[in-house]
């Protein structure tokens, strides 16, 4: 298997877990994790399926969040990413502490990739930045108002009570401000659903399970289909692969990410 190391590195105030094989490579994938989970510690389900392909990963602590610097917002979510693209893209160092060594970052191509809770901002990119335009989202959280409006699907009062009550509130800091309660019922204009109009030039991928009892798969298909209703004839640009099997579960984001990687034309290696 294709060897890679990871480390924890800071990147001016977003901290976060660089995945980087021993070659050079000109594409990486920036990350956004579902929600709540522990910062990613080099252990990322979906890495090794990336680290496959010709690109490298990273992982970032949302700002406000782990070991990010700030305070948790919605806003903030969105420029954690604007942010790295903007640096990266032009190059920039990330500092490895423990290490006490400087990494330089510079790559020609990135691309976003979003899961359940991170599928929600990464669509929202174009809006703020016209050179994001490829995307990879996995059972997102597309429309929050809808969240739990489906038998056994996680409502917004689920997650917000995990967040109070489990210790979450601790690593996401700014999650029980009132402006949180706002984006979760989509009345802050930050809803995927209410900004198809900035995905004109974007390839979109949306990779659902249809057992997926967290965010339900029928989400996606009402996104997809508004989507190409505003731009029809795009078939081709905008992707929905649904996994009739899977749930909101690893086995479907690493389907998907391969998915979403093989479809960008970005190489796969052979294994070694």
């Amino acid at each position: 298997m294709r060897t890679y190391q990871t480390k924890l590195i800071r990147i001016k105030h977003i901290a976060g877990m660089l995945y980087v094989s021993n070659v050079p490579r000109n594409t990486l994938v920036i990350y956004g994790i579902g929600a709540p989970l522990m910062p990613d510690s080099g252990n990322l389900p979906d890495a090794r399926t990336i680290m496959n392909f010709d690109a490298d990963l990273f992982v970032p602590d949302y700002i406000g969040y782990g070991r990010s610097d700030g305070i948790f917002t919605p806003k903030n979510c969105i420029k954690t990413f604007l942010y790295l693209y903007e640096w990266i893209i032009e190059g920039c160092n990330g500092v490895n502490h423990y290490e006490n060594n400087k990494i330089k970052l510079w790559y020609k191509r990135i691309v976003f990739i979003g899961r359940s809770f991170g599928g929600t901002y990464i669509p929202l990119l174009p809006r703020f930045n016209s050179r994001i335009q490829e995307l990879g989202i996995i059972y997102p959280a597309v429309d929050n108002k809808s969240c739990g409006s489906i038998p056994g699907e996680e409502s917004n009062d689920d997650f917000m009570r995990s967040m109070r009550f489990d210790g979450y509130k601790y690593l996401y800091r700014g999650i029980l401000s009132k402006v949180w309660e706002r984006h979760l019922e989509c009345e802050d204009d930050l809803s995927p659903m209410d900004n198809i109009r900035y995905l004109e030039n974007v390839r979109l991928f949306i990779g659902h399970g249809k057992k997926d009892t967290c965010i339900h798969y029928s989400k996606s298909v009402v996104y997809h289909k508004k989507i190409l209703e505003k731009y029809p004839g795009r078939k081709n640009q905008f992707v929905l692969k649904l996994y009739p099997k899977s749930g909101h579960t690893p086995e479907t984001s690493t389907r998907a990410v391969n998915g979403f990687l093989t479809w960008l034309g970005i190489k796969r290696l052979n294994e070694e």
